[in-house]
């Protein structure tokens, strides 16, 4: 049954697959045509025909590819990623053929994504160059359609789908790192490892998403023991390979999160963040500190310092509503760097008034997330928890990390709101839980006279 209600009928999906079939076999014969002398246009033409295709078959299909394409970080004529493209589609499915039901549930999460927007739009009125104007509905569909796909995602039943095609391209990722580290070592360079369009933050802060997504261990990812720690040790694997301290401090924060709730199959809290965090931020404090005595006024972190100072200076040019996004492709301030930390970006953008509303959301995010049943709600908790703390010493708006936090957000909601529906919602027991289910009791039937 298709999730608006029609049913997909036996008679239908043959003549649904072969009406995909001919599609794609079509438009494979024109991209090999087009590509040989237009690849961007041959490209966006099959991205086009294949969520057309999904969208025909299925819809809810389109929002589930959302999430697994956060890894492609490949820009589409040097404009927009891949992960954009597909989450600009995805969104604009959902909004029109999919209308999941129960949108309303998550209206605080939207509010506060509002809030943010509005805050920063009198930047965008009083700095109208296109970068900023651009960019600007960029942050709409970072934010607010990456909520709603995947709020989506949830309510339609393909959350542990869309999750384990995401850890799939993560465990590729993690094990290529893992391998090309091992041919450094082997060298006798020991160097971070950049993949072909995932420079070692990029890389870092996808495995971290995936750890703190397998340690959170959601009712509706479904893995098995041996997977989850599989996964947490390639891809702890592939982190160390690339040497992202943005990262591993962020799969901290993450896992920390996690730590404070019971586990939904067990009851117990997990203890294993006690062991891993002390030598994590030792080795991480250990490599700051070596790149600080050693000198070097080009390293990753006197570069960092230099560049907070930088953008406090042009932040000052115009303290209260910002310069406008994008700044550093305008040569106006004789600088072309993306601030490394997410509150000086925002605060040289939009100003103070743009930061208060960034800060707004996050705290209203991570409020919201957590008030909500824990069993669906703490692994929302804890990826935002992660993100927020990555991006305090790098890049924040970078494709596809921008937007998971709050895809993973919105199909906790989703995935809650589908288990209420059909009164299957699962609550932990306990004198704590705040959330326990109520047991209605009849009312006593008075004795009829006689």
């Amino acid at each position: 049954m298709s999730v608006w209600g029609t049913p997909w009928g036996r008679r239908r999906l043959p003549v649904e697959c072969g009406t995909v079939i001919l599609v794609l076999t079509v438009t494979g014969a024109v991209m090999g045509i087009l590509s040989a002398t237009l690849g961007d246009v041959a490209f966006l033409i099959a991205l086009a025909v294949v969520c057309a295709a999904l969208a025909l078959v299925d819809p809810p299909l389109v929002a589930v590819v959302a999430l697994p394409a956060t890894v492609l970080q490949s820009r589409v004529g040097g404009l927009l990623s891949v992960a954009d493209l597909v989450l600009a589609l995805a969104a604009a499915v959902v909004l029109i053929l999919v209308r999941p039901q129960g949108l309303r549930s998550m209206q605080s999460l939207l509010w506060a994504g509002t809030f943010y927007l509005a805050c920063s739009l009198p930047s965008v009125v009083l700095n109208p160059f296109s970068s900023n104007i651009i960019e600007w509905f960029h942050e709409v569909a970072l934010v607010l359609g990456s909520m709603i796909v995947g709020f989506a995602v949830g309510r339609t039943g393909r959350a542990s789908l869309a999750a384990r095609l995401y850890l799939l391209a993560c465990l590729v990722i993690a094990a290529w790192a893992s391998a090309v580290g091992l041919i450094y070592i082997a060298q006798g360079a020991l160097q971070p490892v950049g993949l072909p369009d995932l420079n070692k933050n990029t890389i870092g802060g996808m495995l971290g998403f995936a750890i703190v997504m397998v340690y959170a261990r959601p009712t509706w990812l479904r893995l098995p023991s041996w997977m989850t720690w599989g996964t947490i040790l390639l891809c702890g694997a592939g982190i160390s390979a690339a040497q992202s301290r943005q990262a591993m401090v962020g799969a901290i924060a993450g896992v920390f999160i996690v730590s404070l709730r019971r586990r939904p199959e067990t009851g117990r809290f997990p203890k294993i963040v006690w062991f891993a965090a002390v030598p994590v931020l030792f080795i991480v404090l250990t490599m700051v500190n070596d790149q600080l005595d050693s000198g070097n006024q080009f390293n990753s972190s006197y570069q960092r310092l230099s560049w907070y100072a930088e953008t406090i200076r042009i932040w000052l040019t115009s303290s209260v509503f910002g310069v406008g996004q994008r700044w550093w492709y305008t040569g106006q301030f004789g600088e072309a760097f993306q601030p490394p930390n997410a509150e000086l970006e925002v605060l040289s953008t939009f100003g103070v008034v743009g930061l208060g509303g960034f800060l707004v959301m996050f705290a209203v995010a991570i409020w919201a997330t957590w008030r909500i049943n824990p069993v669906y709600g703490t692994v929302g908790t804890a990826i935002i928890a992660t993100r927020f703390v990555q991006a305090q010493f790098d890049l924040y708006w970078v494709a596809g990390q921008a937007s998971l936090l709050w895809i993973i957000a919105g199909i906790c909601y989703g995935v809650l709101e589908r288990d209420r529906a059909q009164g299957t919602e699962i609550v932990l027991p306990g004198r704590d839980s705040r959330h326990r289910q109520r047991r209605i009791l009849p009312r006593p039937v008075p004795p009829r006279s006689v």
